[in-house]
């Protein structure tokens, strides 16, 4: 009886002692890495809340983790990081980022940890998604159609940001059409995926279409022609009393926007492609941005052509690009001269 406690109290060591060996052999095969890219924010009730802002938001975490994990994060952030916003009340919360990492999916099916992140925290948005009835219209970026397009159902119900919703009531969505491989003169039928306009700045995770697909008849009048740009420059507007209390740049290489491919029909792209006419991509600033000093903002505009619009940027949809921006207040000009030679020097403050 003794010889078999003994063994089972054997046993028990030697199992403890292997797991704790384990465990310190995979800590040891764990490292910390700095890795930087973005995050994408989405409502953990999409049909319900908004999340704002949708933009992609620049971050720099340091990671635990074996380097398999570390790798597998450091993709996910350079395609965009998805992180949920648990439900709560509508307005604006300051959300620590090291938590929003934590519970993210894809930090969960990893084994790192998040020892540290830059920023701390993030300014964040909810609100209603509230519903708006759209008329759809056709669109294909690579060819031109007649104006005979048949679309089943002509009309569609969109969730979308309380704060867009009057503007989205006099749009329409667009219904994505590919039709590069298909002949001119003919007419087609398929079934097309939607999307809001560009003109609501809305990103996919900000509106649900019902249906989300609809049916196409269309007939290919004729092919665009695309055009790359390697950059574009990128120029801020705002009203001058917001502006003057503020100085506004970019960080380095930030002032232009490379690979911008543009299509139009015909020869509309003439004047871009010989230098004669300059695109550019504008940035707006409110006085909030300014007040904010937001990091980054979306282009608001471009200056093109007539007949000429934007295809995409470095690979990404034009509604998606953000430009980073570098805000600071104006010193007032007695701020920002040296003390006069010979000054005396300010008293001590009291009790120095």
């Amino acid at each position: 009886m003794q010889d078999w406690k003994g063994t089972i109290s054997t046993l028990v060591v030697a199992a403890v002692a292997t797991l704790l060996i384990w465990t310190w052999a995979a800590d040891r095969t764990r490292e910390v890495r700095s890795l930087t890219g973005t995050l994408l924010l989405r409502s953990a009730e999409p049909t319900k809340q908004f999340v704002d802002p949708a933009q992609p938001q620049p971050i720099t975490v340091n990671f635990k983790g074996n380097p398999a994990s570390l790798a597998r994060l450091q993709l996910a952030l350079e395609q965009g990081l998805v992180v949920t916003v648990p439900a709560g009340e509508a307005g604006l919360r300051s959300m620590p980022l090291d938590a929003l990492l934590d519970s993210s999916e894809e930090v969960r099916a990893t084994d790192a940890s998040v020892i540290s992140v830059r920023p701390l925290r993030l300014e964040v948005r909810t609100g209603a998604m509230v519903p708006v009835r759209m008329t759809v219209v056709p669109r294909s970026s690579l060819v031109s159609l007649l104006d005979d397009a048949r679309i089943e159902p002509p009309e569609v119900q969109a969730l979308v940001p309380e704060t867009v919703a009057e503007a989205a009531s006099r749009e329409s969505a667009e219904a994505l059409i590919d039709a590069r491989n298909l002949p001119e003169g003919s007419t087609q039928q398929t079934e097309a995926p939607l999307r809001a306009p560009d003109a609501l700045k809305l990103q996919p995770g900000q509106v649900v279409f019902t249906p989300d697909r609809v049916k196409v008849q269309f007939t290919v009048a004729g092919r665009s022609r695309s055009a790359t740009l390697p950059t574009v420059r990128v120029e801020i507007a705002g009203a001058p009393e917001d502006l003057e209390g503020f100085d506004v740049g970019f960080p380095e290489k930030g002032d232009v926007l490379r690979d911008v491919v543009l299509t139009a029909p015909g020869g509309a792209l003439e004047g871009v492609e010989d230098g004669s006419i300059r695109v550019v991509a504008i940035v707006h600033l409110s006085q909030e941005d300014l007040a904010r000093r937001v990091p980054q903002k979306p282009v608001s505009a471009w200056v093109l052509p007539p007949g000429v619009s934007v295809e995409s940027v470095s690979g990404k949809a034009p509604g998606s690009v953000s430009v980073p921006l570098k805000i600071a207040p104006r010193l007032a000009p007695e701020d920002s001269k040296p003390p006069a030679e010979g000054a005396a020097p300010a008293p001590a403050p009291a009790g120095g």
